[in-house]
Protein backbone atom coordinates (compact mmCIF):
# COMPACT_ATOMS: atom_id res chain seq x y z
CA UNK A 1 0.00 0.00 0.00
CA UNK A 2 1.56 3.63 -0.64
CA UNK A 3 2.93 5.17 2.08
CA UNK A 4 4.34 2.20 4.18
CA UNK A 5 7.85 2.13 4.84
CA UNK A 6 10.09 -0.04 6.52
CA UNK A 7 12.04 2.65 8.65
CA UNK A 8 10.78 3.91 12.03
CA UNK A 9 12.18 5.77 14.69
CA UNK A 10 12.32 5.74 18.62
CA UNK A 11 13.93 7.31 21.26
CA UNK A 12 14.79 6.23 24.64
CA UNK A 13 12.45 6.54 27.87
CA UNK A 14 12.60 9.40 29.57
CA UNK A 15 11.96 9.68 33.59
CA UNK A 16 10.98 11.88 36.16
CA UNK A 17 8.95 15.21 35.84
CA UNK A 18 10.74 17.92 33.20
CA UNK A 19 10.35 21.81 32.96
CA UNK A 20 8.98 22.67 29.32
CA UNK A 21 10.90 26.17 28.95
CA UNK A 22 12.89 28.15 26.54
CA UNK A 23 14.21 25.55 24.38
CA UNK A 24 11.10 23.55 24.05
CA UNK A 25 8.78 26.58 23.27
CA UNK A 26 11.23 26.74 20.19
CA UNK A 27 10.15 23.66 18.90
CA UNK A 28 7.01 23.69 15.89
CA UNK A 29 7.44 19.92 15.59
CA UNK A 30 6.18 17.74 17.72
CA UNK A 31 8.78 15.44 19.64
CA UNK A 32 9.13 11.76 19.95
CA UNK A 33 10.17 11.63 23.61
CA UNK A 34 9.38 8.61 25.89
CA UNK A 35 7.27 7.85 28.45
CA UNK A 36 8.05 8.91 32.51
CA UNK A 37 8.06 6.09 34.53
CA UNK A 38 7.28 7.52 37.88
CA UNK A 39 7.96 5.18 41.43
CA UNK A 40 4.27 4.51 42.40
CA UNK A 41 3.01 4.87 45.73
CA UNK A 42 1.85 1.65 46.76
CA UNK A 43 0.39 1.76 50.28
CA UNK A 44 -2.04 -1.39 52.30
CA UNK A 45 -4.61 1.85 52.30
CA UNK A 46 -5.31 5.32 50.65
CA UNK A 47 -8.06 6.22 52.90
CA UNK A 48 -10.00 9.34 51.38
CA UNK A 49 -8.01 9.55 47.85
CA UNK A 50 -7.69 13.20 46.56
CA UNK A 51 -9.27 14.31 43.45
CA UNK A 52 -7.04 15.83 40.32
CA UNK A 53 -8.92 16.71 37.06
CA UNK A 54 -7.34 15.96 33.81
CA UNK A 55 -7.82 18.08 30.96
CA UNK A 56 -7.34 15.69 27.50
CA UNK A 57 -7.84 16.11 24.14
CA UNK A 58 -11.13 14.65 23.21
CA UNK A 59 -9.31 11.99 20.45
CA UNK A 60 -7.52 10.35 23.03
CA UNK A 61 -10.13 10.99 26.79
CA UNK A 62 -12.11 7.85 25.83
CA UNK A 63 -8.84 5.78 26.31
CA UNK A 64 -7.56 7.64 29.09
CA UNK A 65 -10.63 6.74 31.01
CA UNK A 66 -10.87 3.13 30.11
CA UNK A 67 -6.90 3.44 31.75
CA UNK A 68 -8.20 5.47 35.02
CA UNK A 69 -11.04 2.96 35.63
CA UNK A 70 -8.72 -0.03 35.60
CA UNK A 71 -5.77 1.71 37.83
CA UNK A 72 -6.03 1.50 41.67
CA UNK A 73 -5.98 4.66 43.85
CA UNK A 74 -2.78 3.57 44.91
CA UNK A 75 -1.36 2.92 41.45
CA UNK A 76 -2.01 6.88 40.81
CA UNK A 77 0.04 7.67 44.40
CA UNK A 78 -3.29 7.80 46.22
CA UNK A 79 -5.45 10.07 43.97
CA UNK A 80 -8.39 10.00 42.26
CA UNK A 81 -8.41 11.68 38.44
CA UNK A 82 -11.24 12.56 36.93
CA UNK A 83 -10.93 12.70 33.03
CA UNK A 84 -12.64 15.45 31.23
CA UNK A 85 -12.59 15.35 27.17
CA UNK A 86 -11.54 18.78 26.61
CA UNK A 87 -10.34 20.95 23.28
CA UNK A 88 -6.40 21.54 23.49
CA UNK A 89 -7.20 25.45 22.93
CA UNK A 90 -10.21 25.92 25.33
CA UNK A 91 -7.37 24.36 27.97
CA UNK A 92 -4.73 26.83 26.83
CA UNK A 93 -6.55 29.64 26.89
CA UNK A 94 -8.06 28.46 30.65
CA UNK A 95 -4.36 28.19 31.80
CA UNK A 96 -3.33 31.27 29.95
CA UNK A 97 -5.65 33.40 32.11
CA UNK A 98 -5.72 30.89 35.79
CA UNK A 99 -9.13 30.74 35.65
CA UNK A 100 -10.48 27.21 35.76
CA UNK A 101 -7.19 25.44 35.24
CA UNK A 102 -7.06 21.64 35.58
CA UNK A 103 -4.38 19.92 38.06
CA UNK A 104 -3.40 18.00 34.74
CA UNK A 105 -3.03 18.18 31.13
CA UNK A 106 -2.81 16.15 27.19
CA UNK A 107 -3.20 18.31 24.59
CA UNK A 108 -3.16 16.61 21.40
CA UNK A 109 0.61 18.36 20.54
CA UNK A 110 3.82 19.78 22.47
CA UNK A 111 3.01 22.64 20.23
CA UNK A 112 -0.11 24.13 22.45
CA UNK A 113 1.97 23.73 25.97
CA UNK A 114 4.41 25.85 23.78
CA UNK A 115 2.07 28.77 23.17
CA UNK A 116 0.91 28.50 26.40
CA UNK A 117 4.04 28.96 27.94
CA UNK A 118 4.50 31.55 25.24
CA UNK A 119 1.44 33.30 26.69
CA UNK A 120 1.98 33.17 30.36
CA UNK A 121 6.19 33.50 30.28
CA UNK A 122 5.94 30.87 33.05
CA UNK A 123 8.11 27.55 32.94
CA UNK A 124 5.56 24.15 32.42
CA UNK A 125 6.21 20.56 34.09
CA UNK A 126 6.19 17.79 31.83
CA UNK A 127 5.12 14.72 33.53
CA UNK A 128 5.79 12.89 30.28
CA UNK A 129 6.64 14.15 26.84
CA UNK A 130 4.85 11.70 24.88
CA UNK A 131 1.81 9.41 26.11
CA UNK A 132 0.90 8.18 22.75
CA UNK A 133 1.24 9.69 19.23
CA UNK A 134 -0.35 9.42 15.78
CA UNK A 135 0.73 10.28 12.48
CA UNK A 136 -1.16 12.32 9.76
CA UNK A 137 -2.18 10.71 7.08
CA UNK A 138 -3.95 10.99 3.53
CA UNK A 139 -7.49 9.28 3.33
CA UNK A 140 -9.56 8.85 0.47
CA UNK A 141 -12.10 5.88 -0.41
CA UNK A 142 -10.42 2.76 -0.40
CA UNK A 143 -10.13 2.10 -4.34
CA UNK A 144 -9.50 5.74 -5.02
CA UNK A 145 -6.27 6.22 -2.79
CA UNK A 146 -3.45 8.16 -5.14
CA UNK A 147 0.51 7.81 -4.45
CA UNK A 148 2.18 11.04 -2.84
CA UNK A 149 5.56 11.41 -2.93
CA UNK A 150 5.68 14.25 -1.02
CA UNK A 151 3.85 15.87 1.44
CA UNK A 152 4.16 18.78 -1.37
CA UNK A 153 2.97 17.12 -4.00
CA UNK A 154 -0.12 16.71 -1.84
CA UNK A 155 -0.25 20.35 -0.51
CA UNK A 156 -0.25 20.60 -4.45
CA UNK A 157 -3.52 18.42 -5.06
CA UNK A 158 -6.84 20.60 -6.10
CA UNK A 159 -9.47 20.29 -3.58
CA UNK A 160 -7.32 18.79 -0.58
CA UNK A 161 -9.52 18.62 2.32
CA UNK A 162 -6.75 20.11 4.86
CA UNK A 163 -8.94 21.94 7.51
CA UNK A 164 -8.08 25.30 9.25
CA UNK A 165 -4.24 24.88 10.15
CA UNK A 166 -5.42 28.56 11.74
CA UNK A 167 -7.14 26.33 14.68
CA UNK A 168 -6.37 23.00 13.94
CA UNK A 169 -2.83 20.97 15.04
CA UNK A 170 -3.22 17.82 12.34
CA UNK A 171 -4.08 20.49 9.55
CA UNK A 172 -0.48 22.17 10.51
CA UNK A 173 1.14 18.90 9.88
CA UNK A 174 0.26 18.83 6.33
CA UNK A 175 2.29 22.13 5.88
CA UNK A 176 5.03 21.24 8.46
CA UNK A 177 5.42 18.07 6.75
CA UNK A 178 6.30 20.38 3.72
CA UNK A 179 8.51 22.26 5.15
CA UNK A 180 10.41 19.40 6.96
CA UNK A 181 10.75 17.95 3.48
CA UNK A 182 11.93 21.05 2.39
CA UNK A 183 14.98 21.49 5.02
CA UNK A 184 16.85 24.76 5.01
CA UNK A 185 16.37 24.47 0.95
CA UNK A 186 15.43 27.98 0.08
CA UNK A 187 14.23 27.07 -3.59
CA UNK A 188 12.25 24.21 -1.98
CA UNK A 189 10.51 26.34 0.82
CA UNK A 190 9.57 28.92 -1.95
CA UNK A 191 7.52 25.73 -3.76
CA UNK A 192 6.12 25.19 -0.01
CA UNK A 193 4.83 28.57 0.28
CA UNK A 194 3.20 29.37 -3.47
CA UNK A 195 1.68 25.75 -2.70
CA UNK A 196 -0.11 27.29 0.18
CA UNK A 197 -1.90 30.54 -1.77
CA UNK A 198 -4.81 28.12 -3.33
CA UNK A 199 -5.31 26.85 -0.40
CA UNK A 200 -5.75 29.66 1.55
CA UNK A 201 -7.70 31.33 -0.58
CA UNK A 202 -10.45 28.53 -0.72
CA UNK A 203 -10.24 28.80 3.14
CA UNK A 204 -10.78 32.41 3.18
CA UNK A 205 -14.05 32.01 0.74
CA UNK A 206 -15.39 29.29 2.17
CA UNK A 207 -14.22 29.00 5.86
CA UNK A 208 -11.94 25.86 6.33
CA UNK A 209 -13.72 23.16 8.42
CA UNK A 210 -12.06 22.53 11.95
CA UNK A 211 -13.18 18.64 12.51
CA UNK A 212 -11.68 15.92 10.85
CA UNK A 213 -15.14 13.57 10.84
CA UNK A 214 -16.57 16.42 8.62
CA UNK A 215 -13.79 15.80 6.43
CA UNK A 216 -13.94 12.56 5.86
CA UNK A 217 -17.86 12.17 5.44
CA UNK A 218 -17.13 14.56 2.73
CA UNK A 219 -14.41 12.34 1.29
CA UNK A 220 -16.80 9.32 1.69
CA UNK A 221 -20.03 11.35 0.25
CA UNK A 222 -18.19 13.20 -2.85
CA UNK A 223 -14.79 11.74 -2.93
CA UNK A 224 -11.04 13.29 -2.80
CA UNK A 225 -8.69 13.69 -0.34
CA UNK A 226 -8.50 14.55 3.51
CA UNK A 227 -5.71 15.23 5.87
CA UNK A 228 -6.92 13.96 9.33
CA UNK A 229 -4.77 11.81 12.07
CA UNK A 230 -4.54 8.04 11.19
CA UNK A 231 -6.27 7.54 15.14
CA UNK A 232 -9.34 9.80 13.56
CA UNK A 233 -9.26 7.50 10.47
CA UNK A 234 -9.50 4.70 12.64
CA UNK A 235 -11.73 5.62 14.78
CA UNK A 236 -13.88 6.79 12.21
CA UNK A 237 -13.72 3.60 10.11
CA UNK A 238 -15.15 1.49 13.55
CA UNK A 239 -17.93 4.51 13.73
CA UNK A 240 -19.33 4.59 10.70
CA UNK A 241 -18.09 0.94 8.86
CA UNK A 242 -16.96 2.66 6.14
CA UNK A 243 -14.21 1.71 3.59
CA UNK A 244 -11.82 4.26 3.16
CA UNK A 245 -7.61 3.92 3.05
CA UNK A 246 -4.99 6.00 3.93
CA UNK A 247 -1.75 6.38 2.75
CA UNK A 248 1.42 8.45 3.86
CA UNK A 249 4.17 9.97 1.37
CA UNK A 250 7.49 7.64 1.77
CA UNK A 251 9.36 10.77 2.84
CA UNK A 252 7.02 10.03 6.29
CA UNK A 253 4.54 12.08 8.44
CA UNK A 254 4.60 14.58 11.61
CA UNK A 255 3.29 12.84 14.78
CA UNK A 256 0.89 14.42 16.88
CA UNK A 257 2.92 13.83 20.33
CA UNK A 258 -0.14 13.92 23.24
CA UNK A 259 2.34 15.74 25.93
CA UNK A 260 1.16 15.44 29.83
CA UNK A 261 1.59 18.26 31.52
CA UNK A 262 1.27 19.32 35.25
CA UNK A 263 -1.05 22.46 35.30
CA UNK A 264 -2.13 22.66 38.92
CA UNK A 265 -1.70 26.46 40.03
CA UNK A 266 1.32 27.09 42.08
CA UNK A 267 0.51 25.94 46.02
CA UNK A 268 0.13 22.87 48.01
CA UNK A 269 -0.89 20.90 45.79
CA UNK A 270 1.32 21.52 42.81
CA UNK A 271 4.13 18.82 43.90
CA UNK A 272 1.54 16.77 44.60
CA UNK A 273 0.21 16.71 41.13
CA UNK A 274 3.23 16.09 39.54
CA UNK A 275 3.43 12.85 41.83
CA UNK A 276 -0.38 11.53 39.98
CA UNK A 277 0.99 12.82 36.91
CA UNK A 278 3.70 10.53 36.78
CA UNK A 279 2.54 7.80 38.47
CA UNK A 280 -0.51 8.12 35.36
CA UNK A 281 2.11 8.26 32.60
CA UNK A 282 3.53 4.65 34.69
CA UNK A 283 -0.01 3.85 34.22
CA UNK A 284 -0.37 4.59 30.34
CA UNK A 285 2.59 2.71 29.78
CA UNK A 286 1.58 -0.75 31.26
CA UNK A 287 0.37 -3.26 29.44
CA UNK A 288 -3.17 -2.76 30.05
CA UNK A 289 -2.39 0.72 29.05
CA UNK A 290 -0.82 0.63 26.07
CA UNK A 291 -3.52 -2.18 24.84
CA UNK A 292 -6.28 1.17 25.90
CA UNK A 293 -4.06 3.06 23.35
CA UNK A 294 -4.27 0.01 20.62
CA UNK A 295 -7.16 -0.30 20.86
CA UNK A 296 -8.25 3.35 20.47
CA UNK A 297 -6.24 3.75 17.39
CA UNK A 298 -3.31 5.23 19.21
CA UNK A 299 0.49 4.66 18.60
CA UNK A 300 3.26 4.26 21.38
CA UNK A 301 5.25 7.11 22.59
CA UNK A 302 8.49 6.62 20.13
CA UNK A 303 5.48 6.25 17.40
CA UNK A 304 5.55 2.72 16.98
CA UNK A 305 2.61 0.76 16.27
CA UNK A 306 0.98 -0.95 19.36
CA UNK A 307 -0.18 -4.19 19.45
CA UNK A 308 -3.81 -4.66 21.01
CA UNK A 309 -5.20 -7.35 23.31
CA UNK A 310 -6.49 -9.43 20.24
CA UNK A 311 -2.53 -8.84 18.98
CA UNK A 312 -3.96 -7.00 16.12
CA UNK A 313 -1.35 -4.27 14.82
CA UNK A 314 -1.68 -0.66 13.54
CA UNK A 315 -1.30 -2.56 10.04
CA UNK A 316 -1.94 -2.27 6.28
CA UNK A 317 -5.25 -3.71 7.14
CA UNK A 318 -5.92 -1.75 10.94
CA UNK A 319 -3.44 1.35 9.68
CA UNK A 320 -0.81 2.54 7.55
CA UNK A 321 2.16 0.25 9.16
CA UNK A 322 5.40 2.10 9.94
CA UNK A 323 6.22 5.52 9.32
CA UNK A 324 9.45 7.71 9.44
CA UNK A 325 8.70 10.90 11.81
CA UNK A 326 9.76 13.83 9.92
CA UNK A 327 11.28 16.29 11.96
CA UNK A 328 11.82 20.07 10.88
CA UNK A 329 15.60 21.07 10.10
CA UNK A 330 15.17 24.90 10.34
CA UNK A 331 12.20 26.27 13.03
CA UNK A 332 12.25 29.99 11.75
CA UNK A 333 11.63 29.01 8.25
CA UNK A 334 8.66 26.73 9.77
CA UNK A 335 7.21 28.87 11.72
CA UNK A 336 7.54 31.76 9.03
CA UNK A 337 5.27 29.13 6.44
CA UNK A 338 2.85 28.76 9.31
CA UNK A 339 2.38 33.01 9.45
CA UNK A 340 2.23 33.13 6.18
CA UNK A 341 -0.77 30.60 5.86
CA UNK A 342 -2.26 33.16 8.44
CA UNK A 343 -1.49 35.99 6.43
CA UNK A 344 -2.54 34.61 3.13
CA UNK A 345 -6.09 33.12 4.51
CA UNK A 346 -7.42 35.64 7.28
CA UNK A 347 -9.43 38.51 6.36
CA UNK A 348 -9.18 41.58 8.50
CA UNK A 349 -10.89 42.28 11.48
CA UNK A 350 -10.48 45.80 12.68
CA UNK A 351 -11.57 48.89 15.02
CA UNK A 352 -9.64 51.79 13.97
CA UNK A 353 -9.11 54.53 16.68
CA UNK A 354 -7.86 58.10 15.36
CA UNK A 355 -6.52 60.51 17.37
CA UNK A 356 -8.76 64.10 17.33
CA UNK A 357 -6.85 65.79 20.24
CA UNK A 358 -6.15 69.33 19.82
CA UNK A 359 -2.55 68.43 18.84
CA UNK A 360 -4.45 66.95 15.51
CA UNK A 361 -4.64 70.33 14.27
CA UNK A 362 -1.04 71.31 13.70
CA UNK A 363 0.24 71.59 10.75
CA UNK A 364 2.54 68.99 8.93
CA UNK A 365 3.64 70.30 5.78
CA UNK A 366 1.13 72.08 4.27
CA UNK A 367 -1.56 70.46 5.70
CA UNK A 368 -2.73 69.42 8.93
CA UNK A 369 -2.04 65.93 11.19
CA UNK A 370 -5.86 65.30 10.95
CA UNK A 371 -6.47 66.27 7.05
CA UNK A 372 -2.75 63.55 6.41
CA UNK A 373 -4.50 61.15 8.84
CA UNK A 374 -7.98 61.26 6.60
CA UNK A 375 -5.91 61.18 3.37
CA UNK A 376 -3.94 57.98 4.80
CA UNK A 377 -7.25 56.62 6.05
CA UNK A 378 -8.96 56.88 2.72
CA UNK A 379 -6.31 55.04 0.85
CA UNK A 380 -6.25 52.16 3.44
CA UNK A 381 -10.04 51.89 2.70
CA UNK A 382 -9.50 51.22 -0.96
CA UNK A 383 -6.63 48.87 0.09
CA UNK A 384 -9.14 46.15 1.55
CA UNK A 385 -11.32 43.85 -0.11
CA UNK A 386 -14.92 42.85 0.45
CA UNK A 387 -14.49 40.04 2.84
CA UNK A 388 -12.86 42.67 5.44
CA UNK A 389 -14.57 43.85 8.63
CA UNK A 390 -13.50 47.40 9.94
CA UNK A 391 -14.86 49.60 12.59
CA UNK A 392 -13.75 53.27 13.55
CA UNK A 393 -13.55 55.25 17.12
CA UNK A 394 -12.41 58.34 17.05
CA UNK A 395 -10.73 59.49 20.34
CA UNK A 396 -9.86 62.38 22.69
CA UNK A 397 -10.49 63.23 26.67
CA UNK A 398 -14.65 63.13 26.86
CA UNK A 399 -15.51 62.91 23.51
CA UNK A 400 -17.47 60.23 24.29
CA UNK A 401 -19.32 62.30 27.53
CA UNK A 402 -19.25 61.94 31.08
CA UNK A 403 -15.95 60.42 31.48
CA UNK A 404 -15.69 58.08 27.69
CA UNK A 405 -12.65 59.31 25.97
CA UNK A 406 -14.62 57.72 22.69
CA UNK A 407 -16.88 57.77 20.29
CA UNK A 408 -18.20 55.27 17.86
CA UNK A 409 -18.38 56.50 14.56
CA UNK A 410 -19.00 52.86 12.98
CA UNK A 411 -19.34 49.60 14.22
CA UNK A 412 -17.55 46.82 13.09
CA UNK A 413 -18.84 45.13 9.49
CA UNK A 414 -17.83 43.66 6.55
CA UNK A 415 -17.11 46.03 3.99
CA UNK A 416 -19.89 44.91 2.22
CA UNK A 417 -22.42 44.66 3.95
CA UNK A 418 -25.30 46.88 3.66
CA UNK A 419 -26.10 49.87 5.86
CA UNK A 420 -29.06 51.58 4.51
CA UNK A 421 -28.82 52.55 1.26
CA UNK A 422 -25.10 52.14 1.01
CA UNK A 423 -22.43 49.78 1.96
CA UNK A 424 -20.08 49.58 5.34
CA UNK A 425 -17.17 51.17 2.86
CA UNK A 426 -19.18 54.72 2.16
CA UNK A 427 -20.00 54.52 5.89
CA UNK A 428 -16.42 54.20 6.88
CA UNK A 429 -14.89 56.97 4.01
CA UNK A 430 -17.88 59.37 5.25
CA UNK A 431 -17.57 58.91 8.68
CA UNK A 432 -13.80 59.39 8.46
CA UNK A 433 -14.23 62.70 6.52
CA UNK A 434 -16.14 63.96 9.42
CA UNK A 435 -12.62 63.65 11.69
CA UNK A 436 -11.62 67.18 11.16
CA UNK A 437 -14.94 68.55 13.05
CA UNK A 438 -14.00 66.35 16.21
CA UNK A 439 -10.18 67.69 17.07
CA UNK A 440 -10.30 69.01 20.37
CA UNK A 441 -9.46 68.61 23.98
CA UNK A 442 -6.22 65.92 25.51
CA UNK A 443 -5.49 62.45 24.23
CA UNK A 444 -7.46 60.09 26.04
CA UNK A 445 -5.48 57.05 25.20
CA UNK A 446 -5.22 53.85 27.78
CA UNK A 447 -8.98 54.06 28.46
CA UNK A 448 -9.89 53.70 24.96
CA UNK A 449 -7.04 51.39 23.88
CA UNK A 450 -8.69 49.17 26.63
CA UNK A 451 -12.23 49.16 25.86
CA UNK A 452 -11.33 48.67 21.88
CA UNK A 453 -9.47 46.02 23.14
CA UNK A 454 -12.20 44.39 24.83
CA UNK A 455 -14.85 45.13 22.00
CA UNK A 456 -13.08 43.44 19.37
CA UNK A 457 -12.25 40.62 21.56
CA UNK A 458 -16.03 40.48 22.52
CA UNK A 459 -17.29 40.09 19.47
CA UNK A 460 -13.95 37.51 18.19
CA UNK A 461 -13.95 35.94 14.31
CA UNK A 462 -11.70 32.83 14.31
CA UNK A 463 -11.72 33.38 10.63
CA UNK A 464 -10.04 36.74 10.64
CA UNK A 465 -7.29 38.72 11.95
CA UNK A 466 -8.62 40.52 15.08
CA UNK A 467 -6.68 43.76 15.72
CA UNK A 468 -6.94 47.16 17.27
CA UNK A 469 -5.55 49.84 14.56
CA UNK A 470 -4.71 52.97 16.65
CA UNK A 471 -3.46 56.54 15.29
CA UNK A 472 -2.22 59.08 17.51
CA UNK A 473 -0.15 61.91 17.64
CA UNK A 474 0.74 62.05 21.15
CA UNK A 475 0.94 60.48 25.03
CA UNK A 476 -2.00 59.88 27.06
CA UNK A 477 -3.27 62.88 29.23
CA UNK A 478 -6.16 62.31 31.14
CA UNK A 479 -5.05 62.04 34.27
CA UNK A 480 -8.04 59.99 35.40
CA UNK A 481 -7.55 56.99 33.29
CA UNK A 482 -5.46 53.66 34.42
CA UNK A 483 -1.95 54.20 34.41
CA UNK A 484 0.63 52.42 31.49
CA UNK A 485 1.59 49.63 33.98
CA UNK A 486 -2.35 48.99 34.78
CA UNK A 487 -3.22 49.25 30.99
CA UNK A 488 -0.26 46.48 29.82
CA UNK A 489 -0.71 44.41 32.41
CA UNK A 490 -4.36 44.36 31.94
CA UNK A 491 -3.67 43.28 27.99
CA UNK A 492 -1.76 40.34 29.08
CA UNK A 493 -3.87 39.22 31.68
CA UNK A 494 -7.14 39.58 29.37
CA UNK A 495 -5.15 38.26 25.99
CA UNK A 496 -6.71 34.78 24.88
CA UNK A 497 -4.28 32.47 23.10
CA UNK A 498 -6.71 30.67 21.80
CA UNK A 499 -8.78 33.86 20.52
CA UNK A 500 -5.67 36.22 19.92
CA UNK A 501 -6.44 40.39 19.40
CA UNK A 502 -3.27 42.45 18.12
CA UNK A 503 -2.59 46.32 18.90
CA UNK A 504 -1.13 48.06 16.03
CA UNK A 505 -0.14 51.55 16.74
CA UNK A 506 0.87 54.13 14.49
CA UNK A 507 2.67 57.18 15.62
CA UNK A 508 1.50 60.60 13.64
CA UNK A 509 5.09 62.63 13.69
CA UNK A 510 7.60 62.61 16.24
CA UNK A 511 5.43 64.16 18.79
CA UNK A 512 4.03 60.69 19.06
CA UNK A 513 5.34 58.34 21.90
CA UNK A 514 7.18 55.88 20.26
CA UNK A 515 7.97 54.10 23.42
CA UNK A 516 4.97 53.79 25.07
CA UNK A 517 3.43 52.62 21.47
CA UNK A 518 5.39 49.87 21.04
CA UNK A 519 4.94 48.85 24.85
CA UNK A 520 1.57 48.58 24.06
CA UNK A 521 1.47 46.84 20.15
CA UNK A 522 4.31 44.45 22.50
CA UNK A 523 2.03 43.75 25.03
CA UNK A 524 -0.67 41.63 22.62
CA UNK A 525 2.05 40.62 20.08
CA UNK A 526 1.01 43.57 17.54
CA UNK A 527 3.36 45.88 15.51
CA UNK A 528 4.25 49.30 16.24
CA UNK A 529 5.19 51.86 13.40
CA UNK A 530 6.23 55.56 13.35
CA UNK A 531 5.49 58.33 10.53
CA UNK A 532 8.06 61.25 11.12
CA UNK A 533 6.81 63.39 8.42
CA UNK A 534 3.81 64.17 5.93
CA UNK A 535 4.89 62.15 3.24
CA UNK A 536 5.25 59.03 4.97
CA UNK A 537 1.93 58.65 6.86
CA UNK A 538 0.01 57.27 3.83
CA UNK A 539 2.41 54.43 3.28
CA UNK A 540 2.89 53.49 7.12
CA UNK A 541 -0.43 53.47 7.94
CA UNK A 542 -1.41 51.16 4.64
CA UNK A 543 1.74 49.48 5.96
CA UNK A 544 0.58 48.80 9.20
CA UNK A 545 -3.09 47.77 7.90
CA UNK A 546 -0.87 45.01 6.28
CA UNK A 547 0.92 44.25 9.32
CA UNK A 548 -0.20 40.27 10.61
CA UNK A 549 0.39 38.20 14.11
CA UNK A 550 0.71 34.87 14.51
CA UNK A 551 -1.26 32.38 16.38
Amino acid sequence: MPGRHSASSSTTSSRGVVKYGVIAVALLVVVAGGVVVAQKAFGSECGDPASYSLAADPAIAPALQKIVDGTSAEELDCARIDVTASESGQVSAAVAKGADVPSLWIPDSSLWVGKTVRSTASLIDLASQSVASTPAVLAARKDEVPFFDTWLTALKLEGLRIGNPLTNTMSDAAILGAVAEAGSDEKALDSVSAALVPIAQAQAATRGEADPNARLDDVVADGGVAVVSEQTFLQYQIDNDNNLGATVPPTGSIFLNFPLAVTEPAGDRHEAAKSVGTALAAAIESEQGQQALSEAGFRSADNAPLRSADNAVLDSDRGIGEVTPLTIADQQAAESTLKQYQVLALPSRALVMEDVSGSMNYSAGANTRIAMTVQASETGNRLFPDNASMGLWAFSIGLGGSSQDYKELAPIRRMDEKVGNTTQREVLLQQTRTLPSLVGGGTGLYDTTLAAFRTVQEGYDPDAVNSVIILTDGTNEDPDSISLDELLSTLRAEQDPSKPVVIVTIGITDDADAGVLQQISAATGGSSFVARNPAEIPNVFVNALRSRSGR
